[in-house]
C-alpha cells in the first residue's frame, strides 16, 4: 500500500477516534451548563407551577439548574415554536400542556407539526368533570341528557376560549349524547366559573380541584376509573356514556436529540414525576403525577390530535356544515 494511502487512513481513523471519544465526554458530561425549560404560559398559572416543580426535580437528578422561561402568546404556539427551533443538545427543553401541542396547529397556521419535538415524558394528568351550579336541577349526566334532549340549544356551558380543551371536551360529549347544547365563551376559567356559580350558564368542564374549591356539584368525572379525589360522582362511562376527557402535560424537545442525552432526560423525568415533591405541588393544584414513556406520551398526542383535530373541524371551522 502506498505511504500516501497508509496515511490517509490513519488521519481517518485518528479523527473517527477523536470524534467518538469528543462524543463519549460530551455524552458524560451532559448537562454541563444550566437547561433551559420553556413554558408556552405565563408565570403562576397551573402550568408554571408544575413546570417548576418539575424543573426542581430535573435539578437533582441532572446536576445542573434547570431554569423556566416563561414565553406565552399564541395559545402556547409561541413558547412551543422556540422549543422547534432550538438545537437538539438537550439544552432547550419545553414543558407543552397536551392542548398546546395538539390543538393550535388545527386553530392557525404555527411554525411546528407534531413532529417537531422529541417526547420525553408525560408527568402530569387530570380528568375533566362536567360541573354544575349547586342548586342545579341536574344530579347526574342522565338527567341533563333528557333535558337537553327535550329542549335542544337551550342549555348552555362556558369555556376559556374556543378551541381550548375544555370546550372541545364538552363537544365530544354533546356528540356522543346526541345533544345540542349552546357554547358560551370566557376569556378563562375564573369568569366562566364566576358566571357558573351566578346562573348565568348550565355546565362547564372542569378540573375535580374545581368541585372541592367552589363547592360545585360533579355530574360526572370523564375519566377510565372513578377518582378519589370525587368519591361520590361516578364517571361517563359508568353512566353509559362511551367517553374519556383529560388534561395532561409532559416534558419535550427539539427533534433529533442524541440517544444518551434523550435516555438521560427520560431517566430524570420518571424520577421527578416519582417524587413526594412533585405529588405535593401537582396535588395543590389539582392535578396528579401520572408518568408515560416517550413511547406513551407520543401515542397520547397522537389520538388527542386525531380527536381534536376533528372536533375543530366541525365545531369551530365548518358549523353546522357550512
Amino acid at each position: 500500500m502506498p505511504i500516501t494511502t497508509i496515511r490517509h487512513t490513519l488521519i481517518l481513523v485518528t479523527a473517527g477516534l477523536c470524534m467518538a471519544m469528543f462524543s463519549a465526554a460530551n455524552a458524560a458530561e451532559y448537562p454541563n451548563r444550566p437547561v433551559t425549560a420553556i413554558v408556552p404560559y405565563p408565570a403562576g398559572g397551573s402550568a408554571d407551577l408544575a413546570a417548576r416543580a418539575l424543573a426542581q426535580e430535573l435539578k437533582t437528578f441532572l446536576g445542573n439548574n434547570v431554569v423556566v422561561d416563561n414565553r406565552s402568546g399564541g395559545g402556547g404556539s409561541v413558547g412551543n415554536a422556540a422549543v422547534a427551533r432550538a438545537r437538539a443538545d438537550g439544552y432547550t427543553l419545553g414543558v407543552a400542556p397536551l392542548g398546546s401541542i395538539v390543538n393550535q396547529p388545527h386553530m392557525h397556521r404555527v411554525p411546528y407539526t407534531l413532529d417537531s419535538f422529541d417526547y420525553i415524558c408525560r408527568f402530569y394528568y387530570v380528568p375533566d368533570v362536567m360541573v354544575v351550579n349547586p342548586e342545579s336541577p341536574f344530579q347526574d349526566l342522565k338527567s341533563l341528557v333528557k333535558y337537553a334532549k327535550a329542549h335542544p340549544g337551550e342549555l348552555t356551558f362556558g369555556s376559556p376560549g374556543p378551541g381550548t380543551l375544555p370546550h372541545l371536551a364538552m363537544e365530544q360529549f354533546a356528540q356522543v349524547a346526541g345533544i345540542n347544547m349552546t357554547h358560551v365563551p370566557f376569556s378563562g376559567d375564573n369568569p366562566a366559573l364566576t358566571a357558573l356559580m351566578g346562573g348565568h350558564i348550565d355546565a362547564y368542564i372542569a378540573t375535580p380541584n374545581t368541585v372541592r374549591d367552589r363547592g360545585f356539584r360533579a355530574l360526572a368525572v370523564f375519566s377510565d376509573e372513578p377518582q378519589a379525589a370525587l368519591p361520590n360522582t361516578r364517571t361517563a362511562l359508568e353512566q353509559g356514556y362511551q367517553m374519556t376527557a383529560w388534561i395532561s402535560g409532559g416534558l419535550i424537545a427539539p427533534k433529533g436529540l442524541p440517544a444518551d442525552v434523550k435516555a438521560r432526560l427520560v431517566k430524570g423525568c420518571e424520577t421527578a414525576t416519582g417524587s413526594e415533591h412533585m405529588k405535593q405541588v401537582l396535588g395543590r393544584i389539582g392535578f396528579e403525577p401520572r408518568y408515560l414513556d416517550p413511547a406513551g406520551y407520543r401515542q397520547e398526542v397522537r389520538q388527542a390530535d386525531q380527536v381534536n383535530g376533528k372536533l375543530i373541524e366541525q365545531v369551530i371551522k365548518n358549523p353546522a356544515g357550512q
